[in-house]
């Protein structure tokens, strides 16, 4: 599937974050969301995964760096969206969707 990047916050409401289908410790992800002026209602997550590395001081453990969901909207569109661990807090982003 061809993918076009985007890398742009989404603006959403607190009351709009769901943690069904999340595992324990994951955070909460937006159900509804705004993007360049228009409203995205999440029909269905198709994905969800996260990157990590190693620890920076050799500890041996590992990191979550980053979540991503791809998600299927209710007008159609398939998106990716993704969290930064520790970076931007609480932040949301639209990192691509399908052409």
């Amino acid at each position: 599937m061809d993918r076009e990047l985007i890398s742009e916050p989404l603006a959403f409401e607190f009351a709009d974050l769901t943690r069904e289908g999340a595992a324990p410790g994951e955070p909460s992800w937006p159900l509804r969301f705004r993007w360049r002026g228009d409203a995205f209602e999440v029909e269905r997550v198709e994905r969800m995964w996260k990157t990590t590395d190693a620890g920076i001081y050799t500890s041996g453990d590992t990191y979550v760096r980053r979540h991503y969901l791809d998600v299927e909207t209710v007008c159609g569109a398939r998106m990716r969206l993704y969290t930064d661990r520790g970076g931007r807090p609480g932040g949301w982003f639209l990192h691509s969707r399908a052409r």
